[in-house]
């Protein structure tokens, strides 16, 4: 489930940040441009007032007129300028000498507001009605930041120019230092979220596990439980009619045929089964309930850890100064030996055998 829902979250994520990028790119650019629109309102506005107090003052227009352009001459035009129309649309004042008289053409360009671009405004219809205006201008070859301010009481229209390429590198850092921080902030969300689901499904498989583990440990204890009832069934059986005991191997419950034991110990309160192969098993029943089950010809008590089966005895040494010592096959943990009160009665169960 997490290898469906980890994609789907980071394809979700994926379209969220980019949608979120692509906003704060454009709301950091138009607060550029329309800062940058009112530092040219703020130009125009201000030549265009200070024209109006010299004429005010009784300076003929003229004169008015040529100290402005005399101010503006030989002004590189590369990143800002500021230039004057008259009434007509035809410039009268501009740093390049070469464009005054140049009447603008009807289709000549738009301004369009920044903040709406979808408004536009004929920038000749502008300046002939002398309305107060700016944004982008968008021309054949470039596209400028412009403000038109009128003159008071004259037909002249104060135009100051920025030529948007200035701002492109500022552009360029801009978007980089968004993308680099969505970016990090991508990867840290994409890993927190990995890392959640990570701790949401550990936990799931820890209550999964525990339940598997309460189902299993009831499911054994329910086998453990019937074969103690079968085992206590056979007890009180015939020993004879008796021929195999359930016991445990590994996870599982194995029946072991009484005719395939080698010998049976206890060792720290356990009781193993060996068989003739070599197979070993536990149960959980006593020694002495064992012995009462086995058939006594083929299997002999040799002391309170240990009964051995006659085809399992390999060979017998003396042990000490009165006791016996059997080896098996195949070899015990334990040594099995027989005290001195029973080898007579040992090797007579020995000789029937």
């Amino acid at each position: 489930m997490k290898r469906i829902i980890l994609p789907i979250i980071l394809l979700l994520l994926s379209i969220i940040y980019y949608f979120s990028f692509n906003y704060v790119y454009t709301t950091a650019v138009n607060e550029i441009l329309t800062q940058q629109v009112e530092n040219s309102k703020v130009q125009a506005s201000l030549i265009s007032n200070l024209l109006y107090e010299r004429l005010n003052s009784g300076i003929p227009e003229k004169q008015v007129r040529e100290e402005l352009q005399k101010s503006l001459e030989n002004m590189s035009t590369e990143n800002s300028f500021v230039c004057m129309f008259d009434g007509k649309g035809k410039e009268i004042c501009h740093p390049d000498i070469r464009k005054i008289g140049v009447t603008l053409t009807e289709n000549n360009s738009t301004i369009k507001s920044i903040s709406n671009l979808e408004t536009e405004l004929n920038f000749k219809k502008a300046i002939l009605e002398r309305k107060e205006a700016g944004g982008l201008r968008t021309l054949k070859s470039y596209t400028e930041i412009v403000y038109l301010s009128p003159v008071k009481n004259m037909d002249w229209v104060v135009a100051s120019h920025s030529n948007i390429l200035n701002f492109q590198s500022t552009f360029d850092n801009l978007k980089e230092k968004l993308a680099l921080i969505f970016i990090v902030v991508w990867l840290s969300s994409s890993l927190l979220i990995y890392f959640f689901l990570q701790y949401i499904n550990s936990k799931n498989l820890k209550r999964i596990s525990e339940i598997n583990r309460n189902t299993g440990n009831q499911y054994f204890n329910d086998l453990k439980e019937i074969k103690n009832k079968i085992t206590s069934t056979a007890l009180k059986s015939n020993p004879s009619e008796t021929k195999r005991i359930l016991a445990d191997r590994g996870n599982k419950l194995t029946p072991v045929y009484f005719e395939n034991i080698a010998f049976v110990y206890t060792q720290n309160k356990i009781t193993y089964i060996v068989e003739q192969d070599h197979k070993t098993s536990t149960i959980n029943i006593s020694l002495d309930d064992l012995y009462v089950m086995l058939d006594n010809s083929q299997f002999y008590r040799a002391s309170r850890q240990v009964i051995v089966s006659a085809k399992a005895i390999d060979k017998i040494e003396k042990y000490g100064a009165t006791q016996l010592k059997v080896f098996t096959k195949p070899i015990a943990p334990i040594d099995i030996t027989i005290s001195k009160a029973k080898i007579t009665e040992f090797k007579k169960w020995l000789g029937q055998n």
